[in-house]
């Protein structure tokens, strides 16, 4: 087997815990930050080594935890949260990929986006679907989507709910950020920011939510739009599937194989990223993990399209060229 990269987990690094905690302690944030293992870096290198996965991308955990927080703390906990991930990645550092996340990606996060890239070496940011229930395609979030595509830098996509989603049953997990997700690469298609930023390189959590499922409902709406007005489906230049075609679906999703299988035939092997969650989940993640590895051998893969689900494509994406 070729290397083995998780291309999407989490980590909550404890200062960073302890300084949220300080300016906008939650109930969410404390549930998280009672799970000491989310940043101990050693144990994760052992469940790592167990499950023969190489490398690991680390994105910051969880977005929940910015709902509601004073506008004034942003920045600093925003520039706090980047240290604190690229110091943990580099405990071990032929072992994890530190990405950077930008809460508000807005223009004057601009200058946040070079720090992480140039100054604390991260392979990408993550941002979230939407902002105070602002969404990405909002004309304040352009200049963020223009220098992710002149620099080619890869955007991992987190889902994020707003204020007010009820936690019964646990539903606005389950389903919640499906849809936050599935909406959110819709409006990117359908505002026209896949097609006015073509080298834009995304990487939506759980292989694109909703997306492949529907791929028909997508695009029949779309070819049906006159009897829609008003609903700002625009005329685009191309199949609208191809641009949904452009995100990089990862593999998170709960071992469930005939999801996998429907999210290969939409995506292709080429637009594919093998992720896991960790160290969300059952027995502290790993069961996601050995459940993802096991979905991937769940469909007759051929060993090319295995190298670059599990690790070709992500290497591409982060090698920015």
């Amino acid at each position: 087997m070729g290397l083995v990269i998780d291309g999407f987990a989490h980590v909550m690094p404890k200062d960073f815990a302890e300084a949220l905690m300080g300016v906008h302690p939650t109930d969410e944030l404390r549930k998280l930050a009672k799970h000491t293992y989310f940043g101990d870096m050693e144990n994760r290198v052992r469940v790592l080594d167990k499950f023969g996965i190489d490398k690991q991308v680390l994105t910051l955990a969880r977005p929940s935890t910015w709902i509601g927080i004073p506008a004034d703390a942003v920045p600093k906990m925003t520039r706090l949260g980047n240290d604190t991930v690229a110091a943990v990645a580099k405990q071990f550092p032929d072992r994890f990929i530190a990405v950077g996340t930008l809460p508000v990606p807005a223009e004057e996060y601009l200058p946040e986006f070079d720090r992480c890239l140039n100054e604390l070496g991260m392979a990408g940011i993550q941002i979230l679907t939407n902002i105070d229930g602002r969404r990405l395609h909002d004309p304040r979030f352009r200049p963020f989507f223009e220098r992710a595509n002149a620099t080619k830098t890869p955007i991992w996509i987190h889902p994020q709910l707003v204020e007010g989603w009820s936690e019964e049953f646990a539903l606005d997990k389950i389903f919640g950020w499906l849809y936050e997700t599935s909406i959110t690469l819709a409006q990117l298609v359908f505002s026209g920011i896949m097609e006015a930023y073509p080298d834009l390189r995304i990487i939506p959590h759980h292989m694109g939510a909703m997306v492949p499922h529907n791929s028909g409902r997508l695009k029949g709406f779309y070819e049906a739009r006159d009897l829609y007005p008003g609903t700002g489906l625009v005329t685009l230049p191309r199949d609208p599937l191809d641009y949904f075609k452009r995100f990089y679906g990862d593999t998170m999703l709960c071992g469930t194989v005939h999801a996998f299988e429907c999210g290969y035939k939409f995506f292709g092997p080429e637009h594919i990223v093998m992720a896991t969650d960790y160290p969300f989940g059952p027995q502290q993640g790993e069961l996601w993990v050995k459940e993802t590895l096991d979905q991937i051998d769940g469909i007759g893969l051929s060993r090319a399209e295995k190298d670059l689900i599990l690790s070709g494509n992500l290497l591409r994406l982060i090698g920015r060229r």
